[in-house]
């Protein structure tokens, strides 16, 4: 049975190593080792030292927690615990160290990098290509336009011989919209003096509206109608007393006929017209219709809603008023 033998491994020392030969007799030396710096012990080291932070910070959380139980035990184990952290502290790596392992590795990347730039072969260059050769043009095709001094005739003249240029774009219509007319603006006064039969209401400004709709209660037999509109109207523009004694609350809203007046109109109005005003008939008046919602929820509070066309109709007199026997409510 042979023996294994284990060759011994050469010293690594500053001294230099003997050359070794080579089959054909030549000799060449061998390279003397270098230390490398160890950077990854510095990034295990690092690694190390998040681990014991973050198991350090967990522990103290639930130790913080069972000592507000324990304070006694807690003390106690925190002066046991003071020299066992600094030894922690004590073994964990500088952070000298670490920068120091850290600066050699990026100068061994950095020697690395600039040998293997050195030792790379050359790129070879392209030689710059010599002058083109001189392709014959193709036979001019039959039936297409000549490219010389003469230009086909046409009616629109070509600019290049090739080309016809292209017809002036028109400058669009502008469109100016129809002003709108001005709402008319009348007073109380002027109001009382004017057949109301013949009143358009759409055409008046909100204010007038407003004065209008007194005036159609004055006229029916509320002799205290006024206007009480404003910032602060809290939901009434109009405040009367019907002829049978009733105190008559009225919001008036005029609003185009594309634009209804909804449920949330009413829930405004309805919020306030009972409680803040004390009214005892309380009316809402427009120049538009009413949402199917809005008149839901007015026949459910006792609001009386009169839209356009009825308002029309009380102004000719072929309706009744808000007070009257053939009134209904929503």
């Amino acid at each position: 049975m042979i023996d294994e033998v284990t060759p011994e491994r050469e010293p690594l020392t500053g001294e230099p190593i003997p050359a070794r030969e080579v089959r054909g007799g030549a000799r060449r030396p061998r390279r003397m080792r270098r230390a490398r710096p160890t950077v990854r012990s510095g990034s295990l080291a690092v690694v190390l030292a998040a681990a014991i932070l973050t198991g350090l910070a967990l522990a103290f959380q639930g130790f913080a927690r069972w000592a507000g139980e324990h304070p006694g035990w807690a003390v106690l184990l925190g002066l046991a615990a003071v020299p066992v952290l600094y030894a922690l502290l004590r073994g964990m790596p500088h952070a000298r160290d670490l920068r120091r392992a850290a600066r050699a590795g990026m100068a061994e990347a950095e020697a690395d990098a600039l040998a293997a730039t050195r030792t790379a072969p050359p790129v070879p260059v392209d030689e710059p290509a010599g002058p083109p050769a001189h392709t014959q043009e193709p036979p001019p095709v039959a039936g297409a336009f000549p490219c010389g001094p003469e230009e086909p005739t046409l009616a629109a003249p070509f600019r290049d011989g090739r080309t016809a240029p292209l017809p002036e774009p028109e400058a669009p219509e502008t469109y100016a919209p129809e002003p709108e007319p001005e709402a008319a603006v009348l007073t109380a006064a002027e109001l009382d003096r004017v057949d109301l039969a013949t009143l358009d209401f759409a055409a008046l400004d909100p204010d007038t509206f407003e004065e209008a709709t007194a005036a159609l209660c004055r006229r029916d037999g509320c002799a205290d109608a006024e206007t009480v509109g404003g910032a602060g109207d809290l939901g009434a523009d109009v405040l009367a007393t019907a002829p049978d004694g009733r105190r008559v609350v009225i919001q008036c809203k005029r609003y185009g006929p594309e634009n209804k007046v909804g449920s949330q109109d009413l829930q405004r109005f309805g919020g306030t017209c009972w409680s803040v005003h004390g009214a005892q008939l309380a009316v809402l008046v427009t120049t538009s219709e009413f949402t199917a919602p809005a008149l839901e929820y007015a026949e459910s509070c006792g609001i009386r809603c009169v839209d356009g066309a009825e308002l029309t109709a009380w102004a000719e007199g072929t309706g009744p008023a808000p007070w009257g026997p053939g009134a209904t409510l929503g």
